[in-house]
């Protein structure tokens, strides 16, 4: 399966925020999408 990728523009202290979290290996995609998860899970956990 093809993958389409794209790029945003973010600020480089946001950049570096992100380095600052992500684990060795991990790509912006991997770090953005592991922090999506975490608060897309607290959300559910707060609706119920």
């Amino acid at each position: 399966m093809s993958e389409e990728l794209t790029s945003i523009k973010i600020r480089k202290d946001t950049r570096d925020a992100l380095k600052n979290v992500g684990k060795k290996g991990e790509t912006y995609d991997d770090i953005i999408n592991r922090l999506l998860d975490r608060v897309l899970r607290r959300k559910r956990k707060s609706e119920t």
